[in-house]
């Protein structure tokens, strides 16, 4: 399945994001903000598509909002 992109508003969250999915077994990897990407933070997450729900609910709970997903 297709990688996924998480996108943050600030770098931070996108770091909090990284150790919290880690921590979660979710694979995330920090990657910077590709071009296409319209985000004020410079950082962004890759994950698995098959990821996104599990993502989403880590997130969540840590209470780290992203501002979308690029596909």
């Amino acid at each position: 399945m297709a990688e996924l992109i998480l996108v943050f508003a600030t770098n931070a969250d996108a770091m909090i994001a990284t150790k919290a999915l880690k921590d979660a077994g979710v694979r995330a990897k920090m990657i910077p903000k590709p071009a296409g990407v319209d985000s004020t933070a410079n950082l962004c997450l890759t994950i698995e598509g098959s990821a996104e729900r599990d993502a989403a609910s880590v997130l969540s709970v840590a209470g780290i909002s992203f501002g979308g997903v690029a596909r």
